[in-house]
């Protein structure tokens, strides 16, 4: 009887013995949940234009018979070979006039880029509806003078002119029979400026009419924007490439910067 005992009292020690889990070597990890995901992007598309008509760069820096060739407002004809310019500090308003910042918020648009073709997208944006865009034309006063910097604003991508003049924020280049023989009919217009008095940093602010942007989960939004080249010579001052031709410095762009601040619109929004 005795020995039945101690054999039903080894029988439930080896039970419990084997139920007994080992901290060490069979702790289960707790499961990682990743957060909620209450944000989106949003994709820029910009579309540079002369009026009604996608900018062409033409590869040749003369007339020929196929060089895509614009009229300006003073009837001046020309063709364009180099059209680039800054948009930074990206801003979309919201409903209830908060906002949502782009950080670190430079990119460098080239109407001659056949990869990129002067889109972006602004990463993580907050779900909720948005009434307008802002933006700088140009580079901030802060950037300009922040030492060798990479990226958009690498010095190599030829849109820098020194550590005392800053970046150049909209380069024009192209070619008109009107434009002076003895400048071989060229066009150059290279826009900057950061410090007064011929600070040229202009904020661009346009409005999302209906529909808003809606920034949601289902699917990633497309603002799709203009950039018209034709604005930088017509308004509110009619630029003739005979008497004007090219602008190299800050101080001689202030009539350039007040026409080149119309050349952007909201053409359409894809929810």
């Amino acid at each position: 009887m005795m020995n039945k005992l101690f054999i039903l009292l080894g029988i439930i020690f080896l039970s419990f013995a084997s139920c007994h889990k080992d901290p060490k070597t069979n702790e289960v990890a707790s499961p990682v949940t990743d957060p909620l995901v209450t944000t989106n992007e949003v994709i820029l598309n910009f579309t540079n234009v002369a009026d009604t008509a996608v900018l062409q760069i033409a590869k040749d820096t003369i007339y020929t018979a196929p060089t895509p060739k614009y009229i300006n407002a003073n009837g001046d004809t020309f063709s364009v070979t180099k059209f680039k310019y800054y948009v930074s500090n990206i801003k979309l308003k919201r409903l209830d006039g908060t906002y949502y910042t782009e950080p670190e918020s430079y990119h460098l648009l080239n109407a001659g880029d056949t990869i990129n073709y002067c889109r972006f997208s602004l990463k993580k944006v907050p779900y909720d509806y948005y009434v307008s865009i802002e933006f700088i034309l140009g580079v901030d006063s802060f950037r300009n003078c922040d030492g060798a910097q990479s990226g958009a604003l690498d010095p190599s991508e030829d849109m820098f002119w020194s550590w005392s003049s800053g970046y150049i924020f909209m380069k024009f280049e192209g070619y008109s029979p009107r434009s002076y023989p003895s400048n071989s009919h060229n066009l150059t217009f290279h826009v900057g400026g950061y410090l007064t008095p011929d600070n040229n940093i202009r904020t661009i602010t346009l409005p999302f009419n209906a529909p808003y942007l809606n920034v949601r989960k289902e699917n990633v939004a497309t603002v799709y924007l203009k950039t018209n080249v034709l604005e930088i010579f017509r308004n509110p001052s009619i630029i003739d490439f005979f008497a004007l031709n090219g602008i190299t410095n800050p101080k001689s762009a202030k009539t350039i910067v007040a026409n080149y601040v119309d050349m952007f619109s909201i053409s359409a929004i894809k929810n």
